[in-house]
């Protein structure tokens, strides 16, 4: 396998990860507070982070300030919009939505951050994938379209996107994955603690939340981010951004399989031609 081959299968990986949060989240104690959810798997994965890099045996490296607050920042706010779009949306919308609108946001980010241009095909690709999100986020009528949570869905993708380029240059400037990943989130765990506090917090205490919190902060955490990291380093960021489809196709599948969310043909339509748009780039 070659290395961009690797890379690419590490990214891939990582979405498969990352598509499991919103069954996650929907299959938690129904008490627990979007916000408090994304507050404690933070928490959680920023331990397990710390440890996977210090069992590794890698020191500190360098790790230029600004990207470190942007990429903690980005992830902060990640976990208080994302969560909550699920939580109005749906895991299926709200999920697809989310990473639907990366590709375009990333792309727009990493220009105005670090100059990185798109190719050319990113322009048609996006397009595709817009009108994919339209299709998906009005398919049960527009009467019932929810526009809080579509906003909040938009504002994940967009957070993400910051998250994403802060990390690539980090890394383009020497940043070790694991050393980065640990100080990214460790600081987007300080950012979000009082949000730990939200709501009941007696959900702490059951088995099911435990469950949740341990397979928040390992699976789509701490795997999937040094996972997500690795592709990253040598892969394009708005490229990069698209190759994560597997995420929204994992969660639209475990919504209607495990959560038996209501899906209809227009709704599928609409997953369809987001990951087509998506394909088409990253082919």
């Amino acid at each position: 396998m070659s290395e961009l081959s690797k890379r690419n299968s590490s990214l891939i990986f990582a979405g498969i990860c990352f598509g499991t949060t919103g069954t996650a989240q929907a299959l938690g104690p129904k008490m627990a507070s979007p916000l408090a959810i994304g507050s404690a798997r933070l928490m959680a994965g920023a331990a397990l982070l710390y440890l996977f890099h210090h069992l590794g045996g890698k020191g500190s490296s360098r790790l230029d300030r600004r990207d470190l607050w942007l990429g903690a920042i980005g992830v902060a706010l990640y976990q208080i919009t994302f969560f909550s779009a699920v939580r109005s949306t749906g895991v299926a919308i709200g999920t697809v939505t989310a990473l639907g609108s990366a590709p375009a946001l990333t792309g727009v980010i990493a220009y105005v951050l670090t100059n990185e241009k798109p190719v050319k095909r990113w322009f048609l690709a996006t397009t595709i994938t817009m009108i994919g999100i339209i299709v998906l986020t009005t398919s049960h009528g527009v009467a019932l379209f929810n526009f809080t949570g579509f906003l909040l869905a938009i504002g994940a993708g967009g957070s993400y996107s910051i998250f994403a380029v802060a990390t690539k240059r980090a890394l383009k400037n020497g940043a070790n994955i694991t050393d980065a990943m640990s100080r990214i989130f460790a600081l987007a765990a300080l950012i979000s603690a009082p949000l730990i506090f939200r709501g009941n917090s007696d959900w702490f205490e059951t088995p099911r939340g435990f469950a949740m919190i341990l397979w928040l902060g390992l699976i789509p955490t701490a795997l999937a981010y040094i996972a997500f990291a690795f592709g990253l380093e040598k892969v394009k960021a708005s490229t990069a951004s698209t190759l994560i489809l597997a995420e929204p196709a994992t969660a639209t599948l475990l919504a209607a399989i495990v959560l038996n969310e209501s899906i209809n043909l227009r709704g599928w339509l609409g997953v369809g031609t987001v990951i087509a748009g998506l394909i088409y780039l990253s082919i």
